[in-house]
């Protein structure tokens, strides 16, 4: 008898220590993905700025060019009335002339320029959605479809594609169409990949690994980052995994076919910039 009790002790002192060892390894799990969360809405906010900047930039490109055609011709106008008297306002008119032509072909290149930039941008977008398009062909219908949104490729991915109801175990079909994936990725170094995790707004009862719907998309974007990187030929750096929670909900109602709609894993493709970002440094 005295056998068992010690027996039990010695158990019960174990499943102690591993429980502490369990809860530790969560929390600094939870910090790490909150980190990662945090890291990503900058990226996406950075990338939000940067193609408004853009477009205010290409606008404020055609306005100067504009502006400038207009003084030229006015300078043009007014050297021709100087020109016959041979002073020294006519010669200051010319190099005033002269500086005009200069600043107009200067601001004609810089908008061609942007605007081949940006027509470059567009055909890389469009180009990885097709590769991607081609790769998931069979999954398309099944809980996964593809889009352009905000200068980005979307491949949006249901839970009943990925996920059980409120797990983070992924499905063997949608962990094939996340390898799938993964083999157009490693094909094509110049694509940048964010994973988010999405919930409906149906609170999340917690448990010992998971607090709430936050935690849950988080983990859920992670899984699919750690099932992208058993491909080798993707560089790590390359991806970002964020857990949005029911926060940005595509359909606002309280249905059960909206909040099917919410729960979903999407992977956001978008070509690098360091073209486009060199040359806003230069304007």
């Amino acid at each position: 008898m005295k056998k068992l009790i010690v027996l039990g002790l010695v158990a019960l002192t174990a499943f102690s220590c591993v429980s502490t060892k369990k809860f530790n390894s969560m929390k600094a799990e939870a910090l790490r993905l909150e980190g990662e969360l945090t890291a990503s809405k900058s990226r996406l906010e950075d990338m939000g700025a940067l193609n408004d900047k853009l477009t205010a930039e290409k606008m404020q490109l055609i306005a100067d060019t504009t502006r400038l055609s207009d003084d030229l011709k006015e300078c043009k106008k007014r050297y021709k009335q100087l020109l016959a008297d041979g002073s020294a306002e006519s010669a200051r008119m010319l190099r005033e002339l002269e500086d005009k032509e200069m600043a107009l072909n200067d601001r004609v290149r810089r908008v061609a320029e942007l605007e081949g930039m940006l027509k470059s941008r567009e055909e890389a977008i469009d180009a990885i959605r097709r590769k991607v398009t081609d790769a998931l062909t069979g999954f398309e219908g099944k809980g996964l479809s593809i889009s352009i949104r905000n200068g980005n490729v979307y491949v949006s991915m249901d839970d009943k594609l990925l996920f059980r109801s409120g797990s983070f175990e992924i499905d063997p079909n949608g962990a094939r169409a996340v390898r799938d994936l993964a083999e157009v990725l490693a094909q094509n170094a110049d694509i940048n990949v964010m994973v988010e995790g999405h919930t409906d707004d149906v609170p999340y009862r917690p448990n010992g690994q998971l607090k709430d719907n936050l935690d849950l998309s988080a983990k859920r974007a992670t899984t699919v980052v750690r099932l992208l990187l058993e491909n080798k030929g993707i560089d790590p750096n390359r991806i970002i995994a964020a857990g949005r929670g029911e926060s940005l909900p595509v359909d606002p109602a309280k249905t059960s076919e909206a909040r099917a709609k919410n729960r979903r894993t999407e992977i956001i493709l978008t070509p690098k910039l360091d073209e486009l970002m060199q040359l806003m440094e230069k304007q």
